[in-house]
């Protein structure tokens, strides 16, 4: 067994052994003979330097010099941001010379000759694939129509022009395809949405602002590994005084560096996030100023439909025959029909803008155009819904003692400014949106929203949404009368490629491109890709620059330009800043920048006259277009010159949604309590109609799979988590030679007590399984995780294990609300291999 054969040609010995660039070369061996190999130290001359920034999405968009000699890049070093709280860099950036000039890269388009995933290519001429490729999609829409052709793009490069969005939509609107919507990260900001707004990115405060915090809360993240520049402001906010408390099930890097840590159960936190909004309101520890002021609590629902009182249920009028459900969110925007408070000095309905005393816990009957109806206010209705969820509940599901969870609650309601700093850990339960909604109601009720240093997210979504999408000349991605569909989710791509159906219609998906995605190795349940996807599909497409899995299982790649091969901005997410990174060198071989490529299809198509051909910087001067960006002094000149520019709040006041009474990105302007009309995040036919009662307040619900009680917990015992480490965003850097010497192979974490029960030692091969799927993996035991959890770190691809992947062990299940992937919600056990 020790000398059996696995992926290409090694043995699990010699993989073991293997570096990272050896087994990259070995691996890619025989059929990819255009791959580079160059060596990027070898230069001579004067040294110029380019100010760039990363593209990667790891949220830190570290602003980089690029130090070029001789045309070629021999180093990267820290570049500084205006403000120095957000200069920093990290071991990835640094290694980008490394990626620029790997040996794996590719050097021309390369077209598949054997089977999918056998590594058998040869190289073609750029015209032979765009030929090709234009042809089979020309047929392929010819037979099928335009819908059958999908898109897949993701976060693998957050350039404003040649990224996920920018000039590929434009590719994607003329041909008219079916764009496949994201699916993972998106469950946590839905809920913050209902409460906060922002809609599912733009809820968080900036990153700085935690220098006023007096307490940091961060619960399921860590972000000494996996965002390191915030880290460094979290720790700044640690020296002026404030107190960090770290909520997870494994004693992260970040727990041993936190005041205090609290274990929990993993799957629990939405219970306990509800048990310290009840205590919150049960011990009448609410902010009620801010309450009564700023959030909807002393608003009136009607008990007979669960809507908002409105004027014109009193008045009548034309709002008065808005009833449908497609119609019912847009009247909470409540410009046009507002809702009513009860005033205490007279007892009196009032407009709820108009009223400077409402009353916050009142229930009446009222006369309205339809008769008597019973009313009583959201806090009203919040009490009753919340008070279910004591603290002994909360504290026996989540292993918390009862005290450290009534202290949480303590620190929230008496000892703020608190900042919640939590990303997609928790959103990758089943119950994850529930959670962000209640720690958003938690944070109205205590004012913790819009005091500086208060907030609640990442503090890593600020100018990638606020403002800069709808300040962009849109005219730059669209074509009038041609758009993509974009109602299938990435989880739902394998129901509808087995039925060919979509929302009742015929829909035959045969054909995938993808950019800026490595879907195959990303998604969950990798097993639909090898069972389902792949056999429907005639043809795929993948826009990348060097092997990962989802090339492996393409017909044609396509070489691209790597991020400092060409002109483009991105908007940050960590820092409230736009940064421009600068043309350091050209491109490489014979790749393109993305945008060349989708003219030179649409070229072959002829289809190009939608999508003339211009140079980068051109499309970013059309990109910026705007009036609002002209009068912010904001275009390709001031971002060259000044390398980044603050977009949102000031040095001396950073951006906090709603501070200084400003309002919340809501329909109401406040912060909403209560959810009036519950939306499911993509509407793809599934059965969400069902679940709107039960989420106007978040309530418990248990992990779809991961979960103690499960009965399958009996068959697999352990829950599986992934992680993040320093060595990689996802799956980006995944071949690295620098950072693959100091992190070689894949590895599982499990816990002591886990290992000794099983006979499993260090460095152990395993099999890490359940009924979807199984993982062989080299072990390693970590005191640092809790009995009956494991997890590996993330972003390796399926060629760097001994045998099958992570992926092949989660689920594609989603909520019908969320739609979004759990990977953490999933059940395995380990063996011995």
């Amino acid at each position: 067994m020790s000398e059996e054969r696995i992926h290409q040609g090694l043995t699990r010995r010699g993989f073991l052994k293997t570096t990272a660039a050896a087994a990259g070369a070995s691996a890619l061996a025989g059929g990819m003979t255009s791959l580079a190999s160059a060596d990027p130290y070898a230069t001579e001359g004067d040294e110029q330097i380019f100010n760039t920034i990363c593209r990667s999405n790891c949220f830190q968009a570290c602003l980089l010099n690029a130090h070029v000699v001789d045309g070629k890049v021999v180093k990267m070093s820290r570049g500084d941001y205006p403000d120095e709280i957000y200069s920093g860099c990290c071991l990835r950036g640094l290694c980008l010379p490394e990626r620029i000039y790997s040996p794996t890269r590719f050097k021309t388009p390369m077209r598949r000759t054997g089977e999918r995933g056998s590594d058998q290519w040869e190289a073609i001429s750029w015209d032979e694939a765009l030929t090709e490729i234009a042809q089979k999609l020309t047929d392929i829409r010819a037979k099928y129509g335009p819908r059958s052709v999908a898109f897949d793009a993701a976060s693998g490069c957050y350039g404003a022009l040649q990224g996920m969005t920018g000039l590929s939509y434009r590719f994607r609107n003329i041909l008219e395809v079916t764009n496949l919507g994201i699916c993972y990260d998106v469950a946590y900001g839905l809920g913050t949405d209902r409460v906060v707004g922002g809609t599912t990115r733009g809820y968080p405060p900036e990153a700085k602002s935690m220098l006023w915090s007096k307490h940091i809360l961060i619960w399921g993240s860590n972000p000494v590994f996996a965002q390191m520049q915030t880290w460094r402001v979290i720790r700044r906010a640690q020296e002026n005084g404030a107190q960090l408390t770290c909520i997870d099930p494994m004693f992260s890097a970040t727990a041993a560096r936190c005041d205090k840590y609290i274990h929990v159960r993993p799957g629990s936190d939405q219970l306990v996030a509800l048990a310290m909004v009840n205590w919150v309101i049960q011990n009448d520890k609410i902010n009620k100023p801010y309450v009564l002021k700023y959030t909807t609590a002393p608003m009136l629902l009607r008990k007979d439909n669960g809507l908002f009182l409105r004027r014109s249920d009193i008045e009548g009028g034309e709002m008065a025959t808005v009833r449908d459900a497609a119609s019912l969110k847009a009247q909470f925007a409540m410009d046009k029909d507002p809702g009513y408070v009860v005033d205490e000095t007279t007892g009196e309905l009032a407009i709820y803008t108009e009223c400077e005393t409402p009353m916050l816990e009142t229930s009446l009957t009222v006369e309205t155009i339809d008769g008597p109806v019973e009313v009583e206010t959201v806090y009203v209705a919040l009490r009753r819904a919340m008070a279910p969820y004591t603290l002994e509940m909360a504290s026996a599901e989540s292993t918390i003692p009862v005290e450290d969870i009534q202290w949480l609650a303590h620190i929230y309601a008496e000892e703020g400014p608190v900042f919640i700093y939590s990303v997609y850990a928790i959103d990758h339960y089943t119950n994850g949106h529930l959670f962000a909604q209640a720690i958003s109601i938690l944070c109205g009720l205590t004012d913790n929203i819009s005091r500086m240093g208060s907030g609640v997210g990442a503090g890593s979504m600020s100018v990638a949404v606020l403002g800069l999408g709808g300040a962009l000349n849109a005219s730059f991605r669209s074509v009038p009368g041609h758009s993509m569909y974009g109602g299938i989710p990435q989880p739902e791509l394998p129901n509808v490629i087995k039925t060919g159906k979509h929302r009742g219609q015929d829909w035959p998906i045969k054909a995938l491109m993808a950019s800026s995605s490595n879907a195959v190795s990303n998604w969950a349940n990798q097993g639909e890709w090898f069972n389902t996807i792949m056999p429907a599909l005639e043809l795929i497409v993948t826009l990348d620059f060097e092997m990962t899995d989802t090339c492996r299982y393409s017909d044609y790649v396509l070489p691209v330009s790597f991020w400092l091969e060409g002109d483009d901005y991105r908007s940050n997410q960590s820092n409230p800043y736009l940064a421009y990174g600068s043309k350091a060198i050209e491109p490489l071989y014979e790749s393109k920048l993305d945008h060349e490529i989708y003219q030179l299809i649409l070229e072959k198509m002829g289809l190009a006259q939608d999508y003339p051909k211009r140079d980068i910087r051109e499309w970013i001067d059309m990109s910026l277009d705007s009036e609002r960006l002209k009068a912010a002094n904001i275009n390709r000149q001031t971002m060259e010159a000044q390398h980044a520019i603050r977009a949102i709040g000031t040095d001396e006041v950073p951006y906090v949604p709603g501070y200084g009474g400003t309002r919340l990105g809501t329909p109401s302007g406040r912060a909403e309590l209560y959810c009036g009309f519950p939306t499911p995040r993509l509407d793809y036919g599934q059965d969400w109609q069902s679940y709107v009662e039960r989420e106007h307040f978040p309530l418990w619900i248990e992990p779809f799979e991961g979960w103690y009680k499960n009965p399958l917990a009996s068959k697999y015992p352990l829950n599986f988590g992934q992680i993040h480490e320093r060595w990689r965003t996802h799956s980006q850097w995944f071949n690295v030679g620098t950072l693959r010497e100091m992190d070689p192979e894949p590895l599982v974490h499990i816990a002591r007590e886990d290992a000794e029960s099983r006979g499993i030692k260090d460095d152990d091969i395993v099999d890490v399984f359940n009924d979807r799927g199984t993982c062989t993996i080299k072990a390693v035991i970590d005191d640092a995780l809790p009995a009956g959890f494991i997890a590996m770190p993330k972003g390796w691809q399926r060629n760097q294990f001994i045998a099958g992947n992570m992926q092949d062990l989660t689920t594609n299940m989603v909520h019908p609300m969320a739609v979004n992937y759990v990977y953490y919600d999933c059940l395995v056990d380990v063996r011995k291999h």
